[in-house]
């Protein structure tokens, strides 16, 4: 699917605040070892769709009434959003390892246990899980940083993506006991969560928090089709296509309900998303959705 110029706009200026705040934060000399982990954090942040801080930057922009151009580097939402793909890039780098979900290739390169070793792997997520703390307490407003820090530890902690990933890691080994239910929820824990909290704080840094519960379905179903979709990726692409591992096999929803059922399910939740970001009246929100329907990667 052919990326459209005001995305890729967007991804080089969350690519650029990333690059730009690691130089900073990096740039004290010091010991080898420390210098080749430097390139492990680097590498561990690169690439990527940067779906989630776009969909929060985008939320943002359409509601604030700012332009693209007047954004900078150092404003709240930037902050936001490089804290945002700093969680992200824990999340994968974890998941990624042998002990999990042993997957080798990710965004078209290898992962970052496979490259370096398991114990960087560690290291790096751990310290990026903790690097976004201190990106969020530079926000100008305490009351609102410390807000911020509370929803992103809820997305992340024992009842969001640790706990999906500790159902995921059960069922794998114990997939007779797995239904829908369960598994939508399961779903809901890795990834909407991480959807909830980017638009959201979208919203929330717009100053226009009353278009909130307008939404709240949005992001919920949006966090689902992009796990029903990445379900379909596992059985109809091939890993030169995805630049991933894919397990050619019948997986989750695939496995639970067939292949028809699944596109069927995801089409049916992606209508449902069209209809409530119609409200926003963003033509970028709505390709946002269409992307998430029909990316291969």
């Amino acid at each position: 699917m052919k990326l459209p110029i005001w995305y890729n706009e967007y991804k080089h200026l969350i690519e650029n605040s990333i690059d730009k705040y690691l130089d900073t934060y990096l740039s004290l000399p010091t010991s080898a070892p420390l210098e080749q982990f430097k390139e492990v954090i680097k590498y561990s942040c690169r690439w990527g769709k940067k779906l989630r801080s776009i969909l929060a930057l985008e939320f943002y922009l359409t509601l604030s009434w700012r332009d693209f151009s007047s954004i900078k580097t150092d404003d709240d939402i930037m902050k936001f959003c490089i804290a945002l793909e700093m969680i992200h890039a824990f999340s994968l780098v974890h998941d990624d390892m042998p002990c999990m979900d042993n997957d080798e290739l990710r965004r078209g390169e290898l992962t970052v246990w496979k490259k370096y070793s398991q114990y960087e792997a560690i290291l790096v997520g751990d310290m990026l899980n903790t690097l976004w703390f201190e990106i969020i307490s530079d926000i100008k407003s305490s009351y609102v940083s410390q807000e911020l820090s509370k929803l992103i530890s809820h997305a992340i902690w024992f009842y969001g993506m640790v706990w999906g990933q500790v159902e995921d890691m059960y069922f794998e080994n114990n997939i007779s006991q797995l239904n829908e239910d369960f598994l939508t929820q399961l779903h809901n824990k890795k990834t909407w969560k991480l959807i909830e909290a980017s638009i959201l704080w979208g919203i929330i840094l717009s100053g226009e928090r009353a278009n909130i519960d307008i939404f709240k379905d949005f992001w919920k179903k949006l966090g689902l089709a992009f796990q029903v979709k990445d379900d379909l990726l596992d059985v109809e692409w091939t890993q030169e296509e995805t630049w991933k591992s894919v397990w050619w096999e019948e997986k989750w929803f695939v496995y639970l309900t067939g292949i028809d059922k699944t596109r069927t399910l995801l089409h049916t939740i992606i209508s449902d998303c069209r209809s409530i970001s119609r409200h926003l009246g963003s033509e970028k929100i709505d390709f946002l959705v269409d992307f998430v329907e029909r990316r291969s990667k």
